[in-house]
């Protein structure tokens, strides 16, 4: 079994839990704070390199930084793509996502507010949603990669709901295509069940 250790919250290991519940491969949540961080980073062999997580734990493999573990996932479990360049693609795409991911880990202090709006009408309307709305319009599948989902469509989908849901301003509205996509993705049985159960975090 899986195990993933990140603070209590959703954060940069949600995406990770959406993925692992996708391939219906069980895990354990390992939420590490204070004490239990320290002797994370302690651990010898050092397996918390440069002091962060989120850290997949694969048997005696360990992993860090969300879009690597997404991309080891999923070329383990047979949903990345089949070919070199449509793999790498997928991997670009989930780094493009956690650009995105960086924007809105940086709202939370100071003056949020005036981070939030900012944000809002700078990236998120100038560069992301434009750029995430032409990769969706280049395949015409409503995939980002080829005519199945593979962890780029995670990656996006996760950093758009923590986007729609927790800063003021920042919806789809104006790209059909990608609230069709984040539509569709929500729906997908597994997510869905995951999405409505307990074991989601609620921050």
């Amino acid at each position: 079994m899986y195990r993933l250790y990140y603070w209590p919250k959703r954060g940069r290991a949600e995406q990770i839990r959406l993925l692992l519940n996708e391939l219906d491969q069980p895990y354990e949540d390992v939420y590490v704070a204070g004490d239990s961080f320290r002797a994370l980073k302690d651990r010898r062999p050092r397996v918390v390199w440069f002091g962060t997580v989120p850290l997949l734990e694969d048997g005696d493999f360990h992993l860090l930084q969300g879009p690597a573990i997404l991309s080891y996932l999923a070329r383990k479990h047979g949903m990345a793509p089949a070919s070199l360049q449509d793999a790498s693609r997928a991997d670009a795409i989930a780094w493009s996502a956690e650009d995105l991911r960086i924007d809105y880990m940086n709202l939370w202090s100071g003056d949020v507010a005036g981070k939030q709006a900012a944000l809002v009408s700078g990236h998120w309307s100038e560069r992301f949603l434009p750029g995430f709305d032409d990769l969706l319009e280049q395949t015409g599948t409503g995939f980002f990669v080829g005519a199945s989902l593979t962890h780029a469509d995670i990656a996006v989908w996760d950093i758009l709901d923590s986007m729609t849901t927790w800063v003021s301003g920042a919806t789809l509205d104006g790209y059909p295509r990608l609230a069709e996509f984040f539509a569709a993705i929500k729906s997908r049985p597994r997510i869905a069940a995951y999405l409505a159960s307990d074991r989601r975090v609620n921050s």
